[in-house]
């Protein structure tokens, strides 16, 4: 495993500072299983898309935050009958990183498209 990334897993994502953030010790087991399992995938497939090793490697270099790491474990928490949590873990983890700019462009348009008050309900008539 790579010195820079296994550092920065230590630092940025399984700090001690975090551990908030993890519903129990075996939660952040699997996520941390889960980040070195993506670090070392020769290939991911998603949606007729092939990511080689290198490709993987840099977006996760490039593109992962705590933040995807957080909504990533959100998805896993509601996950039932997982068979091979590591490896589900991980994938969840891929894909949320591939879409996570159009989740929080979703959030900002419902923010800003929120009413500030409910409409105030009318009495029936009758």
């Amino acid at each position: 495993m790579n010195e820079e990334f296994t550092e920065a897993l230590d630092e940025c994502y399984f700090h001690p500072s975090r551990d908030g953030e993890y519903a129990s010790i075996s939660e952040k087991e699997t996520a941390r299983k889960a980040m070195e399992l993506l670090w070392a995938k020769q290939q991911i497939v998603v949606d007729d898309c092939i990511y080689s090793n290198e490709e993987i490697r840099s977006l996760v270099e490039n593109n992962m935050m705590p933040e995807i790491l957080d909504r990533a474990l959100e998805i896993y928490r509601d996950s039932q009958n997982v068979k091979l949590p590591t490896a589900y873990l991980a994938s969840i983890i891929f894909r949320t990183m591939l879409e996570y700019d159009g989740y929080i462009d979703r959030l900002f348009y419902q923010n800003e498209n929120r009413i500030a008050e409910p409409p105030k309900r009318r009495a029936a008539s009758w």
